[in-house]
This record gives C-alpha cells, structure tokens and sequence, in this order.
C-alpha cells in the first residue's frame, strides 16, 4: 500500500480504537471513517479490502485489550480477525458506489451500509449489538435520544453519515452542487437529531419516583464455591447490605448476578436468608444466583417480595458464548408480579439485544433491575448498552455489576448515581429515580429504521451497478 493508504489506515484505526469500547472519546467516532474513506475510491478492490480490513483490526484490538483476560489468546485473536469482515464488506460496496455515483448517493450509502451490516450482524451473532457504533455516544444525551426513535440504528447512522457527507463533498469539492450537497447532508441531519435530543430531555414527562438499592462487593462473592459454609457467608453478608440499603428508604434492592453459587442442599437456607431479610425491611430483594437442580445450571435471578416470597425466579435468556456453555438458558421476559411500579429483571448479556428491551417495554415497565456481572475494562460500555435499551424502551435501569459500575439512570439515560464496584471492599449506591411506562415510537415499531437503511443500502448499491453497466 502507498503511504497515504497507509496513513489513512493508521489514523482511522486509531480513532476507531480510541472511541469503540473501552476507549471510548465520543467524538473520534465521528471523525474515524473519514480518512479510510477519502483513499478508498482510488484503490482496486483487493488493496482497499485490505486497508478497510487492517483499519477496522486495530480498532477492534480495543476489544482484545478489553477481554485479554477473559478470552484465551485464540480466542483474541479471532476477535481481531473476524470483527473487521463486515467493514471490509461495507468498504468495498461503498467504493463502488462511490466510483460511480453522485455526492448524495455517496454520501447516503455509507451510513445505510454501516447500519445495514450491524443489523445482520445482531441478527445472527451470540453477541447482539456488541460493537455497534452508537455506543461511542452514550454518554452524548442529545445524540441518544434519537434511539426512542429509530433504536441504536438511528445513531449509527447519522455517526457514519458525517464522515461520508464530509468525503463526498472533498470528491466533489470542484463541482459547486456535488461539495455543497455533501456539505448539507453532513450538517442538517446532525442539527436536527440535537434540536429533537434537546427538545425531548426538555419535554420529559413528569411520573412516579422510586428509590432503589444497589449492593456490589467483588471480594465477598462466591460464585465458584461448593462450600455450604461460604455460600452462606456470602448470602448473609448481602443481607446486611439489603438492611443497609433499606435504612436509606429503598424499595427495591439489586444484588449481582452469580453472586454466590447455590447447591440443591442448602439452597432453601440460602433463599430463607434473604427472604428474611426482605420481609424483616419491607424491600423487594433482586438476587443474582447460580443455581443447580434437577433441571442443570442455571443463571438467576430470584425476586423477593416485601412479604419475603419468592414472586419470580427469571433464568438468563442471553448466554456469555462459551464462558456460560453449561447453563441452560431461559426462554421469556421477567416482570415482577404485584410491584407498585410495572417492574422488569433482566440478567447482564441480555440488554446487548434490542428484541429483549423491547420485549420489556411491551410488557409495559416502567423500572428494570438488573443484576450484572462484566470483565472489569468493559465496565463502561457494558452498563451504557443497557443503559441504551432504557432509552429506546422508555423505562428506568437500575443496573449492578461486579467487576463494573453501579448504575441508576433515568428514561431519557441520563446518570443519577453511579460508582465502580471495585472502589471499596463493599460498595453501595441508593437514588431516587424516576420511572417510565408506556414505551417508545421504536419500542412499538421495531426495528423499520434498520430495514429502510438496508433497502436503501440495496437501493443506491444496484443503481451504481446499472450505470456502471
């Protein structure tokens, strides 16, 4: 490759991995594709598979710094490897559009592609939404709203199409029509998703306001043990953290997900604990188990009712590939039966899919508490996905992991307490937070925005062919 194929591989690799996961500068996501963009057109498609392959492994390098840890080296190095595939897809069917069309259709066909290519990707990976571009702008309030619309994909989009608005018109910049087309197409869009971000946080409906708990301590888990004595240390060590939180006028306490493992032969003293502790402080209690029984493993969350009952038991539907092969996996949504506040529970993985958030605003909630347990790097952008499904769902998150952040947001995502589960030997968090209900545009029709950008992706990608015939 030549050297400005090289520079523009090195410098859009390095603000992809500056702004995808654990990097997360919001605003190099908006910059990223521009110089891999400017270089392609002029490449034969063998060299600009390459340089789009090469750029989007080192941006994807971010997440094998994330989970070096976690992934055995092969498994790293697959990530690496395979990650880029559907940028090297999107590069080459935007180069050919580029060659051949005009600077809307340029410009237009980049975002549709990107959006396109992660929605087939969520279709089909264990992995859902992982990796999506819009996470870069989770903490941008104005940008996220746009998902109460359109989902994660309107936000891709309009993050992609910056860049390529901002190629075609340097392609066309000696045509007046093609540099101001791609000028206007770069900026008017973006204008309009602030004015409706700003307008919705403004206009955020007034509603009811719950307290809730959450309790974290990554030295007292015991989510590998087999010892009856431990797992009851564990357990009753969590139900003072319930009591403490309770003191502070919670209703409802969420502990982590795996937080101990619970065996068939003291699994009754185990819940009999917490069920004690709920009923003596009058809180619904959120457990996050590892349950075995006649039936295997399973990943839990059992749900104590201010009585001390157990009002739910919901199995992880999402399961980690690989590190949770010996789980079986649940089949259906949770919601708590008889909460004052239409109420949710999920389990970690499970917000990376934008059909289980959905699920949950269907069912009406206006709270989902999840219990989590992330890989310690990706603390941010693991509690930020769920915090995402909360936006497009239109329902409050109270989210703890271990090995992560403690984190309670409101419908619109905005931040009303968080703290690190790794910033003390115990670590508790109690906020008033308001609920939603009702749902979302996006919540009742899905995934259309998706499907519009993959017909016209289609759309703009034949008609080049066409004249290029």
């Amino acid at each position: 490759m030549r050297v400005p194929t090289v520079m523009a591989v090195l410098l859009s690799g390095a603000m992809w991995f500056g702004s995808t996961g654990i990097y997360h500068v919001w605003l190099l996501a908006w910059l990223a594709p521009l110089p891999l963009l400017l270089v392609l057109p002029g490449l034969r498609p063998g060299p600009a598979a390459l340089a789009a392959w090469a750029a989007a492994a080192l941006g994807a390098s971010n997440f094998a710094v994330a989970y070096q840890r976690a992934l055995a080296p092969a498994a790293l190095v697959a990530l690496v490897v395979v990650t880029p595939l559907p940028t090297v897809a999107v590069a080459l069917a935007w180069r050919a559009v580029a060659r051949r069309a005009g600077a809307a259709a340029t410009a237009l066909a980049y975002p549709a592609l990107v959006v396109g290519a992660e929605y087939v990707v969520s279709l089909v990976s264990p992995n859902g939404t992982f990796g999506s571009v819009a996470y870069s702008q989770a903490d941008v309030l104005a940008v996220v709203q746009l998902a109460s619309l359109t989902g994660l994909w309107g936000i891709s989009f309009v993050v992609s199409l910056v860049p390529a608005a901002l190629a075609a018109a340097w392609r066309g910049r000696e045509v007046r029509a093609s540099r101001d087309a791609g000028l206007v197409l770069a900026a008017l869009p973006l204008a309009a998703v602030l004015l409706f971000g700003a307008a919705r946080l403004v206009a955020a409906p007034a509603s009811a306001t719950v307290r809730v708990g959450l309790a974290a301590s990554d030295t007292a888990n015991r989510a590998f043990t087999r010892r009856q004595d431990e797992a009851l240390a564990a357990v009753r060590g969590y139900a003072l953290r319930v009591g403490a939180l309770a003191a502070r006028d919670v209703q409802a306490v969420v502990l982590p997900e795996k937080f101990v493992a619970v065996e068939p032969e003291y699994a009754a003293g185990a819940e009999g604990v917490l069920s004690s502790a709920a009923r003596r402080w009058q809180v619904t209690v959120v457990a996050g188990f590892s349950v075995t029984d006649s039936a295997g493993r399973h990943n839990q969350a059992v749900v104590f009712g201010p009585d001390g009952r157990v009002v739910l038991r919901y199995d992880k539907v999402h399961l980690v590939p690989g590190l949770e092969a010996s789980f079986a996996p649940g089949s259906a949504i949770g919601v708590v039966p008889g909460a004052s506040v239409p109420t949710g529970v999920a389990i970690c993985k499970d917000m990376d899919f934008t059909a289980t958030g959905r699920a949950y605003a269907g069912a009406g909630i206006g709270l989902l508490l999840v219990p989590a347990w992330d890989f310690g790097a990706d603390a941010w952008l693991h509690s930020r996905m769920a915090i995402l499904r909360s936006v497009e769902g239109g329902y409050a998150l109270a989210r703890v992991a271990s090995d992560g952040l403690l984190t309670v947001s409101d419908p619109r995502g905005r931040i009303v307490a968080e703290r690190a589960s790794a910033s003390g030997a115990e670590v508790l968090v109690a906020a008033a937070v308001r609920v939603g209900g009702g749902g979302t545009f996006y919540s009742r029709a899905g995934d259309w925005f998706a499907w519009l950008c993959l017909a016209t992706a289609l759309a703009i990608v034949a008609g080049a062919r066409r004249r290029h015939e």
